[in-house]
């Protein structure tokens, strides 16, 4: 009797370990190694791009473009926003003062976006990129305190206008 006790009692503390300490834990390892196997994906991913970026810097001479007469900030980012669906995710905009140069006008705008994916923040540095005549001045960006796979992020973008240009 005291051995089918026994037995039992054996046989309860194995099930309760792998149903509760096993299972659990294993599960935990896998979720870990899926999420340390898309980091590293994002990194590789990351170093491609900054290699991507700089061979296309090394091309190209250092020059300034001017944009269109009819450009505004207004509307470009507003298109920017539209175009990747970040109305909930705009915090602030300013319009900073605009300086003068020899002969042109050097307009900023400052935004934040908070709350946005990798793939979103490449889209729209690469957007910025692509428009003649718009420049990131300053960048800042950092992840989201709550929600760390997002990020938050403050730019000041700058064009460069003619002064016989603006109205």
């Amino acid at each position: 009797m005291d051995r089918k006790i026994l037995i039992l009692l054996l046989l309860f503390i194995i099930i309760f370990e792998y149903q509760f300490i096993y299972s659990p834990n294993k599960r935990k390892i896998k979720n870990l190694e899926a999420l340390i196997e898309k980091k590293e994906k994002e990194y590789r991913e990351f170093l491609e791009l900054c290699e991507k970026y700089k061979n296309l810097k090394k091309d190209e001479m250092v020059s300034f473009k001017i944009v269109d007469k009819n450009f505004s900030f207004f509307t470009y980012l507003n298109n920017l926003i539209d175009k990747f669906n970040l109305k909930g995710n705009v915090g602030e905009i300013k319009i900073l003062p605009s300086e003068e140069l020899s002969g042109y006008n050097l307009e900023k705008i400052q935004f934040n976006l908070n709350l946005i994916n990798l793939e979103q923040l490449l889209s729209i540095l690469e957007m910025i990129e692509k428009t003649k005549g718009v420049y990131i001045t300053r960048f800042e960006i950092s992840r989201d305190k709550n929600k760390p796979y997002l990020l938050n992020l403050s730019m000041i973008i700058t064009c460069l206008k003619k002064k016989e240009d603006l109205k």
